[in-house]
């Protein structure tokens, strides 16, 4: 995901975040520029019940989340719709790293094309910045596992 977006929405870098609050001090702790906090959320088979997992079949679900921080601006919705600096709205920025994570493909024999989910103001940690989320899954196989005897398969 970082790979994917890293320059791709106004230059701006692309990191891994280990979780919400790591993004968050992603975020806020780089002033100025946009930037985007990309993580993993989780994954779940594909299965109407537990221990019905057969086929590896999993959905694997990713987050972006965009951010300029928050600027000077005496109105703080300026940001969003009129840009910082010179640069691109908010809203703008988020459409364009939508755009793209719509297009993400991992791995094209084992993958399926991505499923967007949506886009939507972050609002889990949103004091000091303005930030969007924008959420994809993709469904993918697993390796299946081989059973073995001694370290042989069988």
């Amino acid at each position: 995901m970082r790979d994917y977006l890293d320059g791709k929405v106004d230059s701006a870098p692309a990191f891994i975040a280990s979780d919400k609050i790591h993004a968050w001090e992603i975020l806020k702790n780089r002033p100025g520029t946009c930037k985007i906090a990309v993580g993993f959320e989780g994954e779940k088979a594909r299965v109407n019940g537990p221990g019905l997992d057969i086929t590896g079949r999993v959905n694997q679900n990713y987050y972006a989340i965009i951010s300029r921080g928050r600027g000077l601006q005496q109105v703080r919705s300026d940001n969003l719709i009129y840009g910082s600096g010179g640069g691109l709205p908010l809203f703008d920025l988020a459409e364009q790293m939508r755009d793209v994570m719509r297009t993400v493909n991992f791995n094209p024999n084992t993958d399926e094309q991505t499923d967007y989910v949506g886009l939507e103001e972050w609002k889990e940690i949103s004091f000091d910045i303005d930030a969007f989320i924008c959420r994809i899954w993709v469904g993918t196989q697993l390796t299946l596992p081989v059973k073995t005897l001694n370290n042989t398969p069988i």
